[in-house]
């Protein structure tokens, strides 16, 4: 979607500190961090909110949390994480 924020970083219009990238999702640091440690994980196809999640999602969905501890590792984040799932 042309006017996403989060497409647009997704397709590096706007220059972010990448993480972790693939054919199907996006990780980068976040600009206004809540945390030491702050990432955010999305997937490349533009799903607005989880309440636009479909049935056709259900595998984008695993890979997002499959993939999670693979960004830890990335991240060196050796006493555990949490993860956060936001709507809207």
């Amino acid at each position: 979607m042309a006017d996403c924020i989060f497409c647009m970083l997704a397709n590096h219009d706007i220059p972010t500190n990448v993480v972790y990238e693939d054919d199907k999702i996006f990780c980068f640091h976040d600009a206004d961090p809540q945390a030491p440690v702050h990432v955010l994980v999305i997937p490349k196809k533009h799903i607005a909110c989880l309440d636009d999640v479909a049935d056709e999602d259900h595998a984008l969905m695993g890979h997002i949390m499959c993939k999670i501890k693979e960004i830890a590792k990335i991240l060196e984040l050796e006493n555990g994480y949490r993860v956060v799932c936001n709507n809207g």
